[in-house]
């Protein structure tokens, strides 16, 4: 029973994933933001995770693993996690972001997988 709770409180928050909005007004189109994603919060098994925290003063929930930000300079705040040392590492990235553009955080793992040595930010 405990099982089948947890399985069905795991898909409930995968579904519930999405994109946050680090600006106020109404939604923007998306050619006029930035998108920043990174890992779900919640994984099956995946060797390693880069978790968006933060990106300047707004903190990304547990729903969210994407944010949408106006162009220009931001701060982020990533954490890397590997699962096979149990290796936790935070991250602080400032770039300049283009509207249009969608970014994903990327780890650079450290030799024999120990954790992750960086983040980058990379452009899809």
């Amino acid at each position: 029973m405990i099982h089948k709770l947890w399985i069905a409180a795991t898909c409930a928050l995968l579904v519930s994933c999405g994109t946050g909005r680090s600006y106020e007004g109404p939604k923007r189109p998306a050619g006029e933001v930035a998108r920043i994603t990174g890992d779900f919060r919640v994984t099956a098994g995946s060797p390693v995770t880069v978790i968006l925290l933060k990106v300047d003063d707004y903190e990304v929930s547990l729903s969210e693993n994407s944010v949408e930000v106006l162009p220009g300079t931001h701060k982020l705040l990533v954490e890397c996690r590997v699962a096979e040392t149990k290796s936790v590492s935070r991250f602080t990235i400032e770039a300049e972001l283009y509207e249009g553009v969608r970014y994903r955080l990327v780890p650079e793992i450290a030799p024999g997988m120990r954790g992750c040595s960086a983040v980058e930010l990379e452009s899809d």
